[in-house]
């Protein structure tokens, strides 16, 4: 019979080929899911980012044209009906016109020239209509200017793409 004892035990040091294969084949799958977690927050990111820059700039826009629709004395352009990229009106006896050059939503104050959106964002061309409403047991006349437009960012990234559009209508005072 032979007794066992520490003594006659071999030692192993180090390891064998397989634990190694299965050790990098354990981390390799750890790096591939944390990598993949980077990289969909860093799409996230930019979509959020992007979003928040289209709607902030649509946002001030809109609030900005209103602002000197609402203040306007007259309107020059557009006609009643026509729709129009540009818009002409006179604010406390000064021109005001807005209109697009470049992807870049300009207004036009008295020949200073100020851009209302910056680079980061692209104004398709903007539509402007002149409405009006006759009412005969009154005989007045409401005149209204309808805005659309479309912004969106200036990426080439499909991670950082969106644009935003808004329709609305201000009426005059």
């Amino acid at each position: 019979m032979k007794i066992f004892s520490p003594k006659n035990k071999v030692c192993q040091r180090g390891m064998s080929l397989l634990e190694l294969l299965l050790y990098i084949a354990i981390l390799s799958g750890l790096m591939v899911i944390i990598s993949d977690a980077f990289i969909s927050l860093s799409k996230g990111r930019g979509q959020a980012e992007a979003r928040s820059e289209v709607n902030s700039a649509i946002r001030f826009a809109i609030e900005r044209i209103k602002q000197d629709v609402k203040n306007a004395s007259a309107v020059s352009a557009p006609t009643l009906g026509t729709p129009s990229s540009s818009l002409s009106v006179t604010v406390s006896g000064v021109p005001v016109v807005y209109d697009v050059l470049g992807g870049a939503l300009r207004r036009i104050e008295n020949g200073v020239v100020a851009t209302t959106t910056g680079n980061s964002v692209l104004v398709e061309v903007p539509t402007f209509t002149r409405l009006e409403n006759y009412n005969s047991l009154l005989d007045a006349t409401t005149t209204s200017m309808q805005v659309a437009m479309t912004m969106r960012y200036n990426s080439l990234s499909t991670d950082w793409s969106y644009s935003d559009s808004l329709r609305t209508t201000i009426t005059f005072r």
